[in-house]
């Protein structure tokens, strides 16, 4: 194993139990700075160690970090030490500049992750050990920031694509094959330095095209797991596979994202049109209960309820299907020609959603296209502006319990082209986001996040859809699996905070 560390595509399967999970939604690539979307990071924050994780919920515990953060300057000054202990799979250990790296890289290489780090004014390096965070103003969601996955350097710097191939981390699995927007394949670790260690030698998570694919692969064995439960066969899986369902509230929520950057959609009148070609109360019903539930915001509903918003007043947003009505907007804003884009994923869900706005479209006299792409051609799609990918799509984004990780990487303007595909620039919004960030008042943020929110939905800059649960359904086979909160921290194999471990029976 010392002779294959730092060449992880070698690594060979330790002895003991493997566990292959059937995905809808696979990874697009390894490298944590470059990820955006929770398919790639649920494979990488297996490889990948931060300097916090997450625990049960979403408390954060100290992973390559000893003990709590020192934090003085009213916040806005962060001192982290590093475990001694922590090593890459090269034998390198973990050093300040490693970390220092995987905090200022997301900025300097404007990246999808940049929005997680873009409150840090310097990583400073104090010895050989401590780590010190400078901010440029207090920012109360930084524990979560603190969950960055640090890479090695001197390895991802040696060849970036390479690296997001087969990457080098500190965490307990380490990659053995890798096919994009297909199969990851990881394997224990066996010197990891951290505890608890994996009783699974083995996870392979790999791309199922269909909900019903996925349920028929537990009933024959091809797979021991599968997520997410698509809503289409929840009420049969127990009765088809005698698998059990794994579920929990998340932090989740699926949207219409309007391109106002280029095309029809630019058009006010042309936005509320599409608006009355779905019935969105309808929709959920039908394509996404009982495994998620409507919303009226870009929050979960648990994180909008626990801060308070007015979800009632929200509720009064959305219209009622009305294609008579959608026929006239159309009309008066001199588009009725030519085909509305509608830009989905391949997973099943979004493309129901996406064919049923489509008929509304037709219903209403103006012709309408549906594309759905792979993960990899989709993600860089939705964020291209180019009204010869989408006028529509259908969105997620996965967060965190702060109303920050669904509003700035999805509507702030320094995300564009990054993780905002709906290029809104309105200086009302910009600025309420901004300055929910800088403070520590949790009112004064709330009432920032609630006028940001309502001026987005008056000017139809997105229409919500729902907030989804995490699921999952495993066998018999598998033992003390648990299901977590926050998207990207599943499968959870093991746990920091209370040596929880899963198992798989032979």
């Amino acid at each position: 194993m010392a002779t294959l560390a730092g060449c992880s595509a070698l690594a060979q399967t330790p002895p003991g139990p493997h566990l292959r999970i059937g995905t809808l939604q696979p990874p697009v690539t390894l490298d944590p700075i470059e990820a955006k979307y929770v398919g790639s990071k649920q494979a990488i924050n297996r490889i990948f160690d931060g300097l916090y994780a997450y625990g049960e919920g979403s408390d954060v515990v100290p992973q390559i970090a000893t003990g709590q953060p020192t934090v003085s300057d009213d916040g806005r000054r962060v001192d982290v030490t590093i475990d001694e202990q922590a090593r890459f799979q090269n034998d390198q250990p973990v050093t300040p500049e490693d970390v220092q790296y995987s905090f200022e890289a997301p900025i300097e290489e404007e990246t999808a992750s940049a929005w997680r780090v873009d409150m840090i004014e310097s990583v400073e390096i104090v010895d050989d050990r401590t780590v010190r965070f400078r901010l440029q103003h207090p920012y109360p969601a930084f524990s979560h920031t603190l969950t960055q996955p640090i890479v090695p350097k001197e390895a991802r710097e040696d060849d970036r694509e390479t690296f997001a191939k087969e990457p080098i981390g500190s965490g307990p699995f380490e990659i053995r094959k890798f096919s994009e927007d297909q199969k990851a394949q990881l394997v224990r670790w066996e010197e990891y330095w951290g505890q608890p260690k994996p009783a699974i030698a083995q996870l392979t998570m790999v791309y199922v095209e269909s909900p019903l694919t996925q349920m028929m692969s537990l009933r024959t064995g091809r797979n021991d797991a599968i997520e997410p439960i698509g809503p289409q066969v929840a009420d049969d899986i127990r009765d088809v596979t005698d698998a059990s369902m794994k579920r929990r509230d998340g932090y989740r929520t699926y949207y219409l994202g309007f391109n106002l950057n280029q095309g029809p959609t630019t058009k006010p009148e042309v936005r509320e049109a599409i608006s009355y070609c779905i019935d969105m109360d309808e929709a959920v019903r039908k394509f996404i209960e009982p495994m998620g539930s409507r919303v009226y915001s870009p929050l979960p509903k648990r994180v909008a309820k626990e801060w308070d918003m007015p979800i009632e007043e929200w509720s009064e947003f959305p219209n009622k299907k009305n294609v008579e009505r959608a026929r006239n907007l159309f009309r008066e804003a001199n588009e009725t020609t030519g085909q509305i884009k509608i830009l989905t994923s391949k997973n099943p869900t979004w493309k129901e959603l996406g064919e049923t706005l489509a008929g509304g479209l037709r219903d209403a006299g103006h012709g309408a296209l549906v594309t759905s792409k792979s993960w990899k051609g989709y993600l860089e799609a939705y964020v291209s502006g180019s009204e010869s990918d989408y006028s529509v799509f259908i969105g997620e984004i996965a967060g965190t319990p702060d109303p920050d990780s669904f509003l700035y990487p999805a509507f702030h303007e320094n995300m564009l082209g990054e993780t905002n595909g709906i290029f809104y620039t309105g200086d009302e919004v910009m600025n309420r986001l901004s300055k929910a960030r800088e403070t520590t008042d949790r009112a004064r943020r709330r009432t920032l996040y609630e006028t940001a929110i309502t001026r987005l939905l008056s000017e139809r800059a997105f229409l919500p859809i729902c907030s989804f649960e995490n699921s999952f359904a495993i066998t018999d086979r598998v033992r003390n699996f648990r299901v977590h909160p926050i998207p990207e921290v599943n499968p959870q194999l093991t746990s920091t905070s209370d040596g929880h471990v899963v198992r798989v029976r032979s």
